[in-house]
């Protein structure tokens, strides 16, 4: 087995108990992920340490400028993995330059929660040097986490490639579906045109698309969603209200 080769990959059934699955990333891809990262870390802490030279110059008080170099250099170094997490869903620049991704252990996404937790045991996973409990916790474990996962409940997978409507092909003819009620009528017409013209061409291509690619589409617009059918997303999910709405939306152009 090559050393960045997941034991295993991710396997997530959704509500709908369709599963799809990620490949978990292994040791070779985090190493490039931090490799980009150092660095940017390193230029963030320079440029904290001439912020602190400067405040020495200004009061001069050694010691109130040395402490506060010490505090952002600290921050700096735990706080960049973990405002870039949360804020990005689960990415920092590494991880996203080499197509990885932080995710909950059931693929769902990041929750601050889990960034902060994951972040803070990052000081033990460094220890001796250069990560050397992470790594070793890492191999042990055979499930690519590091303490800081296995404390917060997360993995790091690699990412597939994203998904556009555009990029697949029609499909030769949508199915009819009976004609709506007026609520549904309504419900269709009220729609954001934007999100309209995604769920028409979803209904277009729905015949071709795998469940990966349905799982993908639908927590691309989850948010959309949520707004016009939020009892089906939160009892369903997602997939299903897309699913719903493409088949409203079939209905409604036949009754045009």
């Amino acid at each position: 087995m090559a050393l960045d080769e997941p034991d295993s990959d991710l396997i997530v059934a959704t509500p709908e108990r369709v599963t799809f699955d990620y490949p978990l990333a292994g040791p070779g891809s985090r190493f490039l992920a931090q490799l980009i990262d150092f660095p940017i870390q390193i230029a963030l802490i320079v440029v904290a340490g001439l912020g602190a030279f400067a405040l020495a110059q200004l009061t001069h008080d050694t010691q109130l400028a040395v402490l506060s170099g010490l505090v952002l250099a600290f921050f700096i170094v735990w706080g960049y993995f973990l405002i870039s997490e949360a804020a990005w869903s689960g990415k920092t620049v590494g991880k996203y330059a080499i197509g990885l991704r932080v995710v909950g252990d059931q693929g769902e996404p990041l929750r601050f929660s889990q960034a902060a937790i994951r972040n803070l045991v990052r000081i033990v996973d460094f220890l001796p040097l250069l990560y050397g409990i992470g790594i070793l916790i890492l191999f042990v474990n055979g499930r690519g986490k590091r303490l800081g996962d296995l404390a917060a409940g997360t993995v790091v997978v690699r990412e597939r490639g994203g998904v556009r409507l555009s990029q697949l092909p029609v499909a030769s003819a949508a199915p009819e579906l009976p004609r709506l009620a007026p609520a549904e009528s309504a419900l269709v017409r009220g729609l954001d045109p934007e999100l309209r013209r995604f769920v028409l061409g979803y209904a277009e291509r729905r015949p071709q698309l795998d469940p990966w690619r349905r799982h993908v589409l639908a927590a691309g617009v989850e948010p959309s969603l949520r707004r016009v059918l939020p009892d089906v997303v939160a009892t369903r999910g997602p997939e299903a209200a897309l699913d719903q709405l493409a088949d409203l939306t079939i209905g409604n152009r036949n009754d045009v």
